[in-house]
């Protein structure tokens, strides 16, 4: 138990850290309905404790009979929740109060702890590994939140490099049968990496690197978001919808951006600029093109004659290259510091020919979220958690520089609806061999 509360106690701190650059009027913001206020991942990841935890303990007295119905995320096993697009609307409980709550909760797991059976030791590590998954949308929010504003304020004011250049290669990789997702002696997993079975995958060619925004650039400069025969019916059908025609977060340097609410702007006359957690800056061509929609990526892919990976090409080169075992040498966020990488995407770190394999973007890919084979849904409010989700979203790999190393396997799997673009989203290429 030792180690494990002692987990529960860093990530916890953490979330609390990632939260000190803020003001108090950042914590309540929310620009769109995807994007949630800080105050509400505060108050959700400590809920998620309070109710799947503490509630087997006799002796415990929730905290607020309010706040389950306030900041349950989407369990309907857990009764009534309020609308997620509506949580920007509550200026109560206080930013004051909701770290009362976290604190309350805190000190109830503490004294607890000795009480705690198996069974409850597992919801435990569950929920350190949930928290660690707000702690990365917290940061894509944060994002989110400070961008909409004209100032264009840094969430960190610490210096950022300029990426260096990487020459693209594809690196062939051999096919066969091979094993995916996770046995059981792995260790912890989420229920939509099970079970452990058995694939085919023909030869195929992997870039060593993923895309970049000089790329990227050239793709949109030579009418990219013009040419209909590169885009999925519905990909085109969003674009004409949305008024897209760049990534999310650039800009041109004469725009003066009144919103990137509605995802579009005015195209402007100066040189492109893209706003980032470190404040608006230059766009820094070398570095990996990010916040792209599944749309765009796969556009890109057919425009460079190449394509998006499948999920499998990518758990089987993420984990020949060990890159879930050696996040040190890569861009993993860290628990000590809120390292200026972050959310620069910048350096790639090499591993065995690859660049960034994990820890730096997650990668679109063109498989669909769905089961594996012999998937069976876990039982009561824990089967809520992924499979109800399985319908119209695409999987990513490989974590983010969001992501903290020990929250990452290989056999990971995120999913975004295909049009959605606030997460650090990129794309890496693929082609047959």
């Amino acid at each position: 138990m030792t180690n494990l509360h002692e987990r529960y106690r860093a990530t916890r701190a953490l979330t609390e850290r990632l939260c000190e650059p803020l003001e108090t009027e950042d914590y309540v913001v929310q620009p769109r309905a995807e994007v949630s206020p800080p105050k509400w991942h505060l108050a959700h990841t400590t809920w998620f404790f309070e109710t799947f935890l503490l509630s087997h303990i006799p002796s415990y007295t929730a905290y607020n009979s309010n706040f389950p119905r306030l900041f349950n995320s989407y369990y309907k096993t857990q009764g009534e929740h309020w609308i997620q697009g509506e949580r920007g609307q509550l200026s109560r409980p206080t930013v004051k109060e909701i770290y009362r709550y976290r604190h309350h909760v805190d000190a109830a797991i503490n004294d607890n702890a000795d009480r705690f059976d198996p069974e409850m030791l597992k919801i435990l590590e569950t929920g350190i590994h949930h928290e660690q998954q707000h702690q990365e949308l917290l940061l894509m929010d944060i994002k989110a939140i400070l961008a909409i504003n004209p100032e264009m304020p840094a969430y960190l004011n610490t210096p950022v490099a300029p990426s260096d250049q990487i020459p693209l290669a594809y690196l062939p990789i051999e096919g066969g049968i091979h094993r995916f997702g996770v046995n059981p002696e792995d260790g912890f997993s989420f229920c939509n990496e099970t079970p452990n079975h058995q694939r085919l995958l023909n030869d195929f060619s992997l870039a060593n690197r993923p895309v970049t925004n000089g790329e990227y650039l050239a793709f949109i400069e030579d009418g990219g978001y013009s040419e209909l025969f590169l885009w999925k019916s519905d990909g085109w059908n969003w674009l004409q919808a949305s008024g897209v025609r760049w990534p999310l977060y650039w800009h041109k340097e004469s725009w003066h951006k009144e919103s990137w609410h509605n995802e579009s702007g005015h195209k402007g006359s100066g040189e492109w600029r893209e706003y980032t957690l470190h404040g608006d800056m230059p766009l820094d061509l070398h570095a990996p093109v990010c916040h792209l929609s599944w749309y765009e990526a796969d556009a890109y892919a057919c425009w460079a004659k190449a394509r998006l990976p499948d999920e499998f090409e990518l758990e089987l080169a993420i984990d020949r290259q060990h890159a879930n075992q050696d996040a040190g040498n890569n861009d993993f966020f860290r628990h000590d510091t809120l390292t200026p990488r972050l959310d620069t995407h910048h350096r790639p770190a090499p591993n065995s020919g690859f660049y960034s394999l994990a820890g730096n973007l997650w990668e679109w890919t063109a498989s669909p979220y769905v089961s594996y084979p012999k998937y069976q849904r876990p039982a009561g409010a824990f089967g809520e958690y992924n499979q109800k989700f399985m319908a119209n979203q695409m999987v990513l790999r490989g974590g983010c520089i969001a992501t903290s190393g020990d929250h990452f396997r290989a056999t990971y799997r995120n999913f975004f609806f295909p049009h959605q673009r606030w997460a650090f989203t990129g794309l890496r290429l693929a082609r047959d061999v």
